[in-house]
């Protein structure tokens, strides 16, 4: 069994779950990321550091953040960087035991750093607690997010307001040690729906915000203003991915770009050792923006061009049935530009036998895309479930989709509008890849590539 990912970035061994603080400095990206050095289970949480310079090729850096256990803290959960006097910060969640659990005493930290490897924690910590919120009770009260707009810094982060409704509040500062609370910038209407990892992009005037709901295991995201008592407008509003992409993270780079960043849960495995003691991925970022419609867009990472090795490419025209593709593999990416109404599919990971399969399936007329997960695995303890996700058309009627398979990570974009993400975990050693329709597809572009790190 091949389950690790090959060309996705993963630590050398054990678990890894958000990524943290993403942030571009010096012409270097940092990713940070909820670690444990000493098992491949959730707990014990520090922050791992990687670094990259085409955000493809990664370098493990030491652990960047250890839990201050001498001064009761037993976790680093999950938080954001900036940059202070030239180098990099780190704002976080502190967890302990006792009082300071998570449910309902947390408090946020800043972590500091001299020499970029290793950071320590400010002897004025902690820089928030929850007695700052003018007599509000606040649970689950975690994941600070700082970001610029008009000028002002602000900074968020998700908790349960009076235990009912679940929240992200909005906090001010001229630096990271002294915040003042404006309120209440989002709320839902049930305290069920635990809201995690708030992020904020800005493009312009509009105000892209995103966040991950725990119960639900998905991104949500709204594109709005900031009103003058500090709450967010909604003017349009949808889902990032339908697969495992959660715990979003935002950063930006010299070039003007805006990343996606997001942590490819493992827990479809439920966990069952197959080939190491690890667990847990993260997704390529994906490059994001607004267009002239004020609407999202999601794109492959263009750097991912650099792992392209050999490539089979074929053209269909008025085609029924099923093509299959002499290349075979397991880290391929899958390009296709469809040019009908009925639906198609593109399968991988297939064995001859077709014991094991897994199908991308397409509805253009509808806009909607599955994959069913029943076949993909023989082992019974994995997830076999159905995934189902939505796109919307193209003015054309034209089906562009880019498809990153990595061992047991697909990454699937529709469009520039629609992702998915399964985690597929085959027993058995399938590798063909075809494309298939019982309808007629006018017109169908496709290309593999071999994909090499």
């Amino acid at each position: 069994m091949q389950h690790r990912p090959k060309y996705h970035f993963l630590p050398e061994k054990n678990w890894m779950n958000d990524p943290n603080g993403p942030i571009f400095h010096d012409g270097v990206h940092h990713l940070f990321y909820q670690y444990n050095p000493t098992d491949w289970h959730w707990g014990n949480l520090h922050w791992g550091h990687a670094t990259s310079r085409d955000l493809v090729h990664w370098d493990h850096q030491p652990i960047a953040l250890y839990p201050a256990v001498d001064r009761g803290e037993t976790n680093c959960y999950s938080g954001s960087s900036y940059i202070h006097d030239g180098k990099i910060e780190l704002i976080y969640t502190s967890v302990g035991a006792g009082d300071r659990r998570q449910i309902d005493g947390s408090e946020q930290w800043v972590a500091v750093t001299d020499d970029g490897i290793t950071w320590k924690q400010i002897p004025e910590n902690p820089v928030l607690t929850l007695k700052d919120h003018g007599g509000k009770r606040l649970t689950q009260w975690r994941d600070p997010f700082i970001f610029e707009y008009k000028g002002k810094t602000y900074l968020l982060i998700a908790g349960i307001s009076d235990g009912r409704r679940g929240a992200v509040h909005i906090y001010t500062g001229e630096d990271a040690r002294h915040w003042t609370y404006l309120g209440e910038f989002f709320s839902n209407s049930t305290p069920t729906k635990i809201i995690e990892c708030p992020n904020v992009a800005v493009f312009g005037d509009k105000l892209l915000f995103l966040y991950s709901v725990w119960n639900q295991r998905e991104v949500r995201y709204h594109i709005g203003t900031m009103d003058d008592q500090y709450c967010f407008v909604s003017e349009s509003s949808g889902r990032i991915d339908y697969g495992e992409f959660f715990a979003s993270q935002i950063s930006f780079d010299g070039q003007g770009r805006t990343y996606l960043w997001g942590w490819l849960r493992e827990f479809p495995r439920s966990l069952i050792y197959t080939d190491g003691e690890w667990a847990g991925v993260q997704a390529i970022p994906r490059v994001i923006s607004l267009n002239e419609k004020q609407e999202l867009v999601i794109r492959r990472l263009p750097e991912t061009d650099r792992l392209r090795r050999e490539s089979e490419s074929i053209t269909l025209r008025e085609f029924t049935g099923r093509h299959v593709f002499g290349m075979e593999g397991n880290t391929v990416e899958v390009v296709a530009r469809v040019k009908t109404d009925a639906p198609f599919s593109i399968r991988v990971l297939a064995t001859e036998d077709l014991k094991e399969y897994t199908d991308i399936i397409i509805d253009p007329r509808e806009g909607t895309m599955e994959v069913p997960l029943r076949s993909s695995s023989l082992l019974e303890e994995v997830d076999h479930n159905l995934l189902k996700g939505r796109f919307c058309r193209s003015e054309d009627g034209v089906v562009e989709v880019d498809i990153l398979l990595d061992c047991s990570v697909l990454e699937v974009f529709i469009n520039d509008n629609g992702c998915i993400s399964p985690r597929v975990y085959p027993a058995l050693d399938g590798k063909c890849i075809s494309f298939a329709s019982d309808g007629v597809v006018q017109e169908a572009e496709l290309t593999v590539y071999r994909m090499e790190l």
